[in-house]
């Protein structure tokens, strides 16, 4: 891998390992027989879009309006929104239906009146079931809401009851399998309780789940019809730490330049800090926070091997970033020198920084270097 002309802080990809990420995951679905709809929002990219369709994949959720028409113009006729619809955006939303097959969550009756009033293109409309993570959604215990989108859906032509969609976000806070197959478990359970209830005057409905460590970690998904996992096309230290992969699973390296060296506290400074990985962070045995793990720099990208004895990421402030190291591995480098981090949250750190490069140095494009939105 030719670093030489890396100069500023610098996302590279590991083609290989982000397409076996890919393919992995496809293959677990498909086996199962359950449609993979995978999230967009960790990647944002045409180009990396491109290697999910080379496998088959050709429905994806995004997480903006913006988002949805920037990979419609890749082509992609299937989209769902999975973020509360923003009824400031319906002209878009729905210009956006008349050319893509477009999904939506709606948690309200009068969003989907003005959503029947104000477009007239066929809309899939998802109502969006808080499971546990408490974030956004209906409660499952809500049946007169749920009721009453219902009877506004079904005053409008071309509006179309999907089914119940839910984010089991709060797998995120767990540690094991077992944990994780209980959020799995119980999320699942809600989803297909609810579609038991209108599965007579709804036959074709469907429940959707979406979140990484379900998806990564559930060996058998039940009778879900479709998951909606992102992040594990990159995969992260905070996934890492989860189970839900491992270090060589991870797909992304930020490359920072050394701009000085503390011997006195043993530390460094690198160019990286909030604005190119995220003030996302994880705890240290010790209670310290830790914002990144350095891996080793090797021809073709980078090793894993000595990750959990390297200097790790303490500190972001705006540029700057402190590095913790000891007195054995200080000298590992000296300013001028290119250090490579894995980051804790790869969703977030591929949205602040915008761009990437493949460890063979290839440009990749960004949602982010195009005005949608």
């Amino acid at each position: 891998m030719n670093l030489a002309s890396v100069s500023k802080p610098t996302l590279l990809l590991d083609r290989e390992i982000c397409r076996r990420n890919i393919y992995l995951l496809k293959e677990k679905a498909k086996q199962q027989g359950v449609d993979l709809r995978p999230h967009f929002k960790t990647h944002q990219s045409g180009m990396i879009g491109e290697w999910f369709r080379e496998m088959g994949i050709e429905k994806i959720t995004v997480s903006s309006v913006g988002m949805a028409q920037y990979f419609s113009h890749f082509g992609w006729q299937d989209i769902t929104i999975a973020f509360p619809v923003n009824i400031r955006e319906i002209n878009v939303i729905n210009a956006l239906a008349s050319k893509a097959h477009l999904g939506l969550l709606v948690m309200d009756a009068m969003t989907v009146d003005e959503l029947g009033k104000k477009t007239n293109h066929p809309i899939s409309l998802w109502i969006k079931i808080d499971v546990g993570t408490h974030r956004t959604g209906l409660g499952f215990q809500n049946i007169q809401a749920i009721d009453e989108i219902l009877h506004r859906i079904d005053n409008y032509s071309h509006l179309h009851f999907s089914g119940f969609l839910a984010h089991a976000g709060h797998s995120y806070q767990k540690r094991s399998q077992a944990e994780v197959q209980v959020v799995y478990d119980e999320s699942l359970r809600i989803l297909l309780n609810l579609k038991s209830q209108y599965l007579s005057s709804y036959p074709y409905i469907k429940v959707s789940l979406g979140d990484t460590p379900g998806a990564s970690m559930v060996e058998d998904f039940g009778v879900v019809d479709e998951l909606r996992p992102g992040n594990y096309v990159f995969y992260d230290l905070m996934q890492e730490e989860i189970g839900a992969c491992r270090f060589d699973d991870i797909a992304v390296a930020m490359a920072c330049p050394v701009v000085a060296v503390h011997p006195e506290r043993n530390q460094w400074v690198i160019y990286g800090g909030a604005i190119h990985f995220s003030k996302d962070f994880l705890l240290a045995g010790d209670g310290k926070k830790i914002f990144g793990r350095m891996v080793d720099s090797t021809e073709s990208g980078w090793s894993t091997e000595n990750v959990s004895s390297n200097p790790v990421l303490v500190s972001l402030s705006q540029e700057h970033g402190i590095v913790q190291c000891n007195k054995e591995t200080f000298s590992l480098c000296k300013p001028g020198d290119l250090s490579l981090w894995l980051p804790v949250h790869s969703c977030l750190t591929a949205d602040a920084i915008g761009s990437y490069s493949t460890t063979s140095g290839e440009a990749v494009d960004h949602y982010r270097g195009h005005l949608y939105e």
